[in-house]
C-alpha cells in the first residue's frame, strides 16, 4: 500500500504545486514533467495531442518497482486524461479530467497459510484531483501554484483466502493551497514546498473479525501545513530505494492544529463492544534525510483518550497526557567512518484513570500525581552495509543474520522519571570495547559511567510493598541494591549514585569497587 501511495502521490504533488517575467508553453511543461518522472525511474508513456490552446495527455502510464531481493513490489498508475492549457501572461493551467487508477502488486510472504512463492496481493486505488494548478517559470525552474484544491484516494479492500487482510480506505484532503517548485540544476532536481490544507480525513471500511464482531476506524486532522525541500541527485535512477535513501536529501515539516481518531468494535455478544476515541492538540512531524541518515521528530500536545464499553469498570476510562515526543536519527547508508544516531522518548504529565489506581493501589498508599518520563540517547555506530540494499541484507541474513552495524559510543544526555512521588534524574556516557562479546551474538564489553539522583525511591518501594504490588522479599532486595549502589544525598529521601564500568571489567559505585 505504501508503494502505491508513493507513486500516485508523486504524480499528484509534482503536477499540482516561478519566477515572474518568464513564459512557458504546454509542451515545455509536459516535457519537464516527463524528465522529472524519468529521473525518478518511472519511464512514463502517453498519447499526446495538441487541441487548440491545450496540450492533451491521454492514457499516461508509469510504473515503479522496488527490489526486495528474490522478488519485488511493483506499482502501475494510469492517468486517463490530463490537460495543459495556455494562459495569459505565459503560464499554463493544469487540470486532471479523470481520476488516476493504480495497481500495486506485492508478493505474499511466507507467514500466510497455504501460500506459495507465486502468490501475490493486488492493491487497487483511485485518486481524484480536483482544482486547477497554474504552472509558470521555465522548464528548468518551475513553480506550481494552486488554491482550494482537493485530493481524494480510495483503495479497495484486500482479501486473501477469504480473509480481509487490509480494509478498504478512503482518504481525502480538502482546502489545499500553496506552492511547489521544481528546479533542475547541475547537481540534480530540487523541490521546495509550502502547502496548506484545511482538513484531512481517513475512513476505513468496516471490517468483520473472526468472532463476528465489526471494527470501524477513522481519523481526521485540521489546519495542516507542509513545508520543506527535497533534492534528488542528477541522472536516471533504476533502483528506487537507492535513489531515495542513498542519493537524495529531504527536510520536511508537517504540522496540524489538532486531530481526532476513533476505533469502534460492535458486537452482538453480551457485554461485548467497545469504543476508543482519541483527540490531540497541535502536533508536528519533522522528517529528514541526509547522507543516507533518516530521521524523524514527532511532537503531540494535549493527548486525550477515552475508552468506553461494558467490560470496562464504570463503563468508561480516560487517559490524558500534556505532551508526547519521540525522535529517531539512524544511518541507513554504509560508511567507512562512524556515523551519529539519536533516540528520544518523552511523556509529560501522564494522567491515569482512577479505576487504574483503584486496581493497582486499593488502599491508597501511592500519590496519584501525573507521571512524566524522558529518555535521550545518542552516539556513534559503524555501518558496513546499506540497510536499504535488499540484496545485501538478504545475503547477510542467509549467512548467519549477524547485526549489520556496530555501536561504538553511547551518550545519555538525560534520564528523567517522575512517578508516584518518586523522581529519578540521570546522565551518562560510554563506549564499547573492541573485543569479542562474552555471549555469541551479544554485545561486546562496555566501559562508561552513569550519574543518578533519586528522591523518594525508598519510600516508593515501601509503599509498593504495603499496597501488595511488590512482594516483601523483592522490596527488601531492591532496597539492599540501592544501599549497595547509592549513598545518601544532601536532603531527606535523596540518594546519589556514581557508577563506573571500567575497561578491565570492574564496576565502581561512588568510588568503591563492587565485589562482582
Amino acid at each position: 500500500m505504501r508503494s502505491l501511495f508513493t507513486t500516485t502521490a508523486l504524480t499528484a504533488v509534482c503536477l499540482m504545486g516561478t519566477p515572474a517575467l518568464a513564459d512557458i508553453t504546454p509542451e515545455e511543461a509536459w516535457e519537464a514533467y516527463l524528465s522529472q518522472m524519468t529521473q525518478m525511474g518511472m519511464e512514463p508513456t502517453a498519447e499526446v495531442t495538441r487541441e487548440g490552446d491545450t496540450l492533451v495527455v491521454r492514457n499516461m502510464v508509469y510504473g515503479l518497482e522496488m527490489d526486495l531481493g528474490d522478488t519485488s513490489v511493483t506499482s502501475t498508475t494510469t492517468a486517463p486524461e490530463i490537460r495543459f492549457q495556455e494562459q495569459s501572461g505565459g503560464t499554463v493551467a493544469l487540470r486532471f479530467v479523470e481520476p488516476l487508477k493504480s495497481i500495486s502488486v506485492t508478493p505474499v510472504g511466507p507467514g500466510f497459510e497455504d501460500s506459495v512463492e507465486t502468490d501475490t496481493i493486488e492493491t487497487r486505488s483511485t485518486i481524484q484531483i480536483d482544482g486547477v494548478t497554474i504552472i509558470s517559470g521555465t522548464p528548468e525552474d518551475l513553480l506550481f501554484t494552486f488554491e482550494d484544491s482537493a485530493f481524494t484516494s480510495t483503495s479497495e479492500q484486500i482479501i486473501l483466502d477469504g480473509e480481509v487482510i487490509q480494509p478498504g480506505l478512503s482518504a481525502k484532503m480538502v482546502g489545499i493551497g500553496g506552492t511547489y517548485t521544481i528546479v533542475q540544476g547541475d547537481d540534480g532536481m530540487t523541490s521546495d514546498m509550502d502547502i496548506t490544507a484545511s482538513a484531512l480525513t481517513y475512513d476505513f471500511d468496516p471490517m468483520d473479525t473472526e468472532t463476528g464482531d465489526k471494527v470501524d476506524m477513522g481519523f481526521a486532522a485540521n489546519d495542516m501545513n507542509i513545508t520543506g525541500s527535497f533534492t534528488l541527485a542528477e541522472g536516471e535512477h533504476a533502483d528506487f530505494m537507492q535513489s531515495i535513501f542513498g542519493e537524495s536529501a529531504m527536510g520536511i515539516t508537517m504540522a496540524m492544529a489538532g486531530s481526532t481518531s476513533s476505533i469502534e468494535i460492535v458486537s452482538d455478544a453480551p457485554g461485548g463492544g467497545m469504543k476508543i476515541d482519541a483527540a490531540t492538540g497541535a502536533s508536528t512531524l519533522d522528517m529528514t534525510l541526509e547522507d543516507g541518515a533518516v530521521g524523524y521528530d514527532a511532537k503531540v500536545a494535549d493527548l486525550n483518550v477515552i475508552a468506553a464499553g461494558a467490560q470496562i469498570p464504570g463503563g468508561q476510562m480516560n487517559v490524558s497526557m500534556k505532551s508526547y515526543n519521540t525522535a529517531l536519527l539512524f544511518p541507513f547508508a554504509a560508511s567507512d567512518a562512524a556515523q551519529p544516531f539519536e533516540l528520544r522518548l518523552g511523556m509529560e504529565e501522564l494522567v491515569l484513570p482512577e479505576i487504574a489506581w483503584m486496581i493497582a493501589d486499593p488502599t491508597g498508599q501511592l500519590p496519584h500525581d501525573p507521571a512524566s518520563l524522558r529518555i535521550s540517547l545518542d552516539g556513534t555506530l559503524q555501518n558496513d552495509v546499506d540497510l536499504f540494499d535488499v540484496t545485501a541484507m538478504t545475503a547477510l541474513e542467509e549467512n548467519g543474520g549477524e547485526m549489520p552495524f556496530k555501536v561504538e559510543t553511547v551518550n545519555i544526555p538525560e534520564i528523567f522519571l517522575d512517578l508516584a512521588g518518586a523522581t529519578i534524574r540521570g546522565e551518562g556516557k560510554g563506549h564499547f570495547l573492541d573485543q569479542e562479546a562474552a555471549v555469541p551474538g551479544g554485545m561486546p564489553p562496555f566501559a562508561g559511567n552513569l550519574s543518578l539522583n533519586m528522591v523518594g525511591v525508598n519510600d516508593l518501594i515501601t509503599k509498593l510493598s504495603s499496597a501488595g504490588i511488590l512482594p516483601p522479599e523483592q522490596a527488601m532486595s531492591a532496597q539492599m541494591m540501592l544501599g549497595l549502589f547509592a549513598r545518601p544525598g544532601e536532603t531527606a529521601g535523596e540518594l546519589v549514585s556514581e557508577i563506573e564500568m571500567t575497561e578491565d571489567g570492574q564496576i565502581i559505585a561512588n568510588g568503591q569497587p563492587l565485589p562482582f
